[in-house]
């Protein structure tokens, strides 16, 4: 089942969706529009656990003490400042490498940032992730989104 982003942004509700290509700018404008924190973390690069962690990790400022573990990992998400907007979009790009390279650390990444999504939607805020990955490693797991 696919679901459409800007439905989704509108309606507010956290979670971790994939997509098998790029969201377009306009789709991103309209998380934006909405007073949304958009973020997008570039893993081309990213093929282990530590580098996909060091790369979400700059792009969310993490605190200093951030423990380069699954556990540390989601208290830093769980622990961004909300602010006043209305939550935060978190686009992982081209996260395919990843997948493919290490499934376990993969599929542990996107338990983490389940848990985090739903704390979020506990706090009437939200957390929407899209994880871009390639048709051949999508994960069956995880809603497709698509957006124009």
């Amino acid at each position: 089942m696919k679901a459409d982003f800007s439905k989704l942004v509108e309606s507010g509700s956290s979670g971790v969706y994939r997509s098998h290509s790029a969201l377009a700018d306009g789709a991103l404008g309209a998380a934006a529009q909405r007073g949304m924190r958009v973020e997008k973390v570039a893993l081309a690069a990213a093929r282990d656990k530590n580098a996909f962690l060091n790369a979400v990790a700059k792009a969310l400022v993490f605190p200093d003490y951030f423990g380069h573990n699954w556990d540390a990992f989601y208290d830093c998400l769980v622990d961004l400042e909300h602010g006043k907007g209305e939550g935060l979009l978190l686009l992982l790009r081209d996260a395919s490498g990843f997948a493919r390279a290490e499934p376990d650390e993969f599929a542990a990444a996107i338990d983490a940032l389940q848990d985090a999504a739903e704390f979020w939607e506990d706090e009437q805020k939200t957390l929407l992730v899209v994880v871009e990955l390639e048709v051949p490693v999508l994960s069956p797991e995880l809603p497709e989104v698509s957006g124009r």
